[in-house]
Protein backbone atom coordinates (compact mmCIF):
# COMPACT_ATOMS: atom_id res chain seq x y z
CA UNK A 1 0.00 0.00 0.00
CA UNK A 2 1.22 3.69 -0.49
CA UNK A 3 0.42 6.96 0.37
CA UNK A 4 1.34 10.80 -0.38
CA UNK A 5 0.40 11.85 3.34
CA UNK A 6 3.76 12.40 4.65
CA UNK A 7 2.11 12.59 8.35
CA UNK A 8 0.63 9.28 7.72
CA UNK A 9 3.51 7.66 6.74
CA UNK A 10 5.59 8.88 9.61
CA UNK A 11 2.79 7.50 11.91
CA UNK A 12 3.68 4.06 9.95
CA UNK A 13 7.10 4.59 10.40
CA UNK A 14 6.07 5.53 14.20
CA UNK A 15 4.40 1.92 14.31
CA UNK A 16 7.55 0.22 13.04
CA UNK A 17 6.40 -0.60 9.70
CA UNK A 18 9.10 -0.67 7.61
CA UNK A 19 8.98 1.95 4.53
CA UNK A 20 9.53 -0.11 1.04
CA UNK A 21 10.65 2.25 -1.25
CA UNK A 22 9.43 5.86 -2.40
CA UNK A 23 8.94 8.47 -5.14
CA UNK A 24 9.33 12.18 -5.73
CA UNK A 25 6.50 13.50 -7.17
CA UNK A 26 8.10 16.93 -6.79
CA UNK A 27 9.84 19.55 -4.34
CA UNK A 28 8.41 18.46 -1.12
CA UNK A 29 6.11 16.02 -1.86
CA UNK A 30 6.56 12.08 -1.90
CA UNK A 31 4.93 9.09 -2.47
CA UNK A 32 5.59 6.59 0.24
CA UNK A 33 5.14 2.64 -0.12
CA UNK A 34 4.48 0.18 3.09
CA UNK A 35 4.09 -4.00 3.01
CA UNK A 36 0.91 -3.66 4.58
CA UNK A 37 -2.31 -5.38 3.81
CA UNK A 38 -5.50 -3.30 2.44
CA UNK A 39 -7.08 -4.95 6.46
CA UNK A 40 -4.13 -3.58 8.13
CA UNK A 41 -4.25 0.00 6.07
CA UNK A 42 -7.70 0.81 6.88
CA UNK A 43 -7.27 0.01 10.95
CA UNK A 44 -4.13 2.31 10.80
CA UNK A 45 -5.90 4.65 8.63
CA UNK A 46 -8.97 4.45 11.70
CA UNK A 47 -6.47 4.26 14.85
CA UNK A 48 -4.35 7.59 12.97
CA UNK A 49 -7.68 9.52 12.41
CA UNK A 50 -8.21 9.73 15.94
CA UNK A 51 -4.38 9.89 17.18
CA UNK A 52 -2.72 12.97 18.65
CA UNK A 53 -0.48 12.99 15.16
CA UNK A 54 -3.49 13.88 13.44
CA UNK A 55 -4.79 16.21 15.84
CA UNK A 56 -0.59 17.84 15.75
CA UNK A 57 -1.46 17.52 11.83
CA UNK A 58 -4.09 19.61 11.83
CA UNK A 59 -2.61 22.63 14.41
CA UNK A 60 0.43 22.55 11.95
CA UNK A 61 -1.87 23.06 8.62
CA UNK A 62 -4.42 25.71 10.39
CA UNK A 63 -0.90 27.49 11.30
CA UNK A 64 0.47 27.06 8.11
CA UNK A 65 -2.87 28.88 6.83
CA UNK A 66 -2.37 31.57 9.23
CA UNK A 67 0.93 32.72 7.16
CA UNK A 68 -0.78 32.69 3.80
Amino acid sequence: METTDIWFASYLRHKNFELLDFEVIHRGKGKYKFNITEDEWKALKLEFSTSETNAIKSFHLSLKDMTY
